[in-house]
């Protein structure tokens, strides 16, 4: 990339004028020159726009692995933040909009935001979106040399429990079908994952797993929830319909809406625990809302 170039590119990224970047050293005519490469500026020009620009004068002159070194330092620390704040769209966003090419962190950044997407689509119930962004986080995944196990087996967990939902749902980039459903919940760092790997286990085991969500730390409203329907399903397999209905209707029915994956869950669960009493009514009722909401969640966008 030419000189001219980075620095637009710098003062459109920071929303500055060229009158604003041209300030009282040089003329807006000469840094529009500059830009569009009909003049080469001096050292002392370079020197004083990088400073406007809050970038290292050696990042506008450097070339190749150099040029991408210095990008990667300017907007590095913005990336981070963005990351570890749980923000997974605006830091792939800044990604994507700093980076032509990928290094190894970069292409592991980009495989958990993606992942982060991903899981927070599934929860909200956009499935066919969080299908699109786990292919992405497998993509980014296998271009990394840096061990990225614990995102493939999280990528083929949510996989696995989306073809449970629908078959239309499974991956274009990872073979699904070599996931191993009887890996321990407590293998996945977030309660998301931890909570969809006990749903799964609990399919194939009728044993317990209400307390596989303790210790997961600071808990939100929605952690709460996942972890009372973890006992539904567990007074279920107890075959303690009862007990599974009343928790089901404060998940419905509660003060915190549930988000919608979780919605359709209870009301399937609510369908399965009506029949087992009877109550061929209300199995009905559920399991016309539990439709109405699978839906909504497979619209594609």
């Amino acid at each position: 990339m030419n000189i001219g170039k980075k620095i637009k590119d710098l003062r459109s990224s920071k929303m500055m004028t060229q009158k604003e970047l041209a300030g009282n050293e040089i003329t807006r005519n000469m840094l529009s020159q500059i830009e569009n490469g009909s003049a080469t500026p001096s050292i002392s020009t370079v020197i004083y726009l990088a400073n406007r620009l809050g970038v290292p004068t050696g990042y506008l002159l450097a070339d190749g692995d150099e040029e991408f070194l210095y990008n990667k330092i300017s907007v590095m620390r913005n990336i981070k933040r963005a990351y570890t704040d749980g923000n997974y769209e605006l830091c792939r966003e800044m990604c994507l909009a700093s980076f032509d090419e990928y290094d190894d962190e970069i292409q592991l950044i980009l495989a958990d935001c993606c992942l982060g997407i991903a899981s927070d689509s599934i929860s909200k119930g956009r499935l066919y979106k969080a299908r699109e962004f786990l292919d992405k986080s497998a993509i980014h995944a296998q271009e990394s040399v840096y061990n990225t196990v614990a995102q493939v087996n999280k990528i083929s967990l949510l996989f696995c429990f989306l073809k449970k939902i629908s078959p239309t749902l499974d991956s274009d980039e990872i073979d699904t079908e070599a996931f191993e459903e009887g890996l321990s919940p407590l293998l996945f760092g977030d309660s998301f994952s931890r909570y969809i790997a006990i749903l799964i286990a609990m399919d194939n085991y009728s044993g317990g797993g209400c307390n596989m969500l303790e210790g997961v730390g600071r808990m939100s409203p929605y952690d709460e929830l996942f972890i009372k329907h973890i006992k539904a399903k567990q007074y279920i397999i107890d075959s303690d319909y009862g007990k599974a209905i009343k928790i089901l209707k404060e998940l419905i029915d509660g003060d915190v809406v549930p988000p919608r994956l979780l919605l359709y869950l209870a009301c399937s669960d609510m369908e399965q625990c009506c029949k087992q009493i009877g109550d061929y009514k209300l199995a009905y009722e559920f399991a016309n809302n539990k439709m109405e909401i699978l839906e909504h969640m497979l619209v594609e966008e």
